[in-house]
């Protein structure tokens, strides 16, 4: 599971009493192509009603890009939200926000995953910085406008991802699962680890590391292809 949590003020001064949001996103069934539950609950308003995240490629893009689409489900019950086109002067706005993810299972949590700071710059309303970190996909900036009568930082997160990922405030088009091209040598079908695209790339080393493909003396660089399909509904 992941956990998204959502404070005001700075990453160093999260504690439970600046929590402005909790995002669960689970599996619903996991597998190269995998749907999401998705709750989450508002300091503002309470629990949102429960939604899902379908056919999501593994492994194939940041996480960020899948916590975008999870809160497009949660707020619009659609993947492709309206635009909000530009502020009003009179718009309600934020200082600072942050959020986490952070990543939970049975044998461990908390683990860290990503971060962003969302600033307002200046005293302009509507007008900010965001700026992303994340375990794999690593450091990603956006200035953007966002202003609205009544603030939902909920929506503000989502759209300084989209503006961060595609460049506009809605989100672009899913990501292509990561598929590698395959060689047959002495009957059997391989894969080169470098011609992965990243997020897949790191992630598979690191299924290799934790002993999970089939082993075979000099072929660290070449597995087999059927340990990445195995790494893309397990991993």
């Amino acid at each position: 599971m992941l956990k998204v949590f959502l404070h005001t003020g700075t990453l160093e001064r999260r504690i439970p009493a600046n929590q402005l949001g909790v995002l669960d996103i689970a599996y619903a069934k996991q597998d190269v192509l995998s749907d999401y539950n998705v709750a989450m609950s508002l300091s503002s308003t309470g629990e949102l009603a429960p939604a899902v995240v379908k056919q999501y490629p593994r492994w194939s893009a940041s996480l960020w890009d899948l916590t975008a689409r999870a809160l497009s489900q949660m707020l619009y019950r659609t993947d492709t939200p309206p635009s909000t086109g530009k502020p009003d002067r009179r718009c309600a706005y934020a200082t600072r926000i942050c959020a986490v993810i952070e990543r939970a299972t049975v044998a461990e949590s908390g683990v860290q995953l990503g971060t962003v700071e969302i600033a307002q710059l200046g005293r302009q309303r509507g007008r900010y910085l965001a700026t992303f970190d994340e375990d794999i996909q690593g450091a990603r900036s956006a200035e953007f406008e966002y202003g609205r009568k009544v603030l939902n930082p909920a929506d503000l997160l989502m759209r300084a991802i989209c503006w961060a990922w595609f460049g506009k405030d809605v989100p672009g088009p899913r990501p292509p699962l990561i598929l590698p091209p395959v060689l047959r040598m002495e009957g059997m079908e391989r894969f080169h680890v470098e011609a992965l695209a990243e997020p897949a790339r790191t992630g598979f080393k690191r299924y290799q590391a934790d002993g999970k493909c089939f082993k075979e003396e000099g072929t660290a660089d070449l597995p087999r292809a059927e340990d990445y399909v195995k790494f893309l509904m397990q991993g």
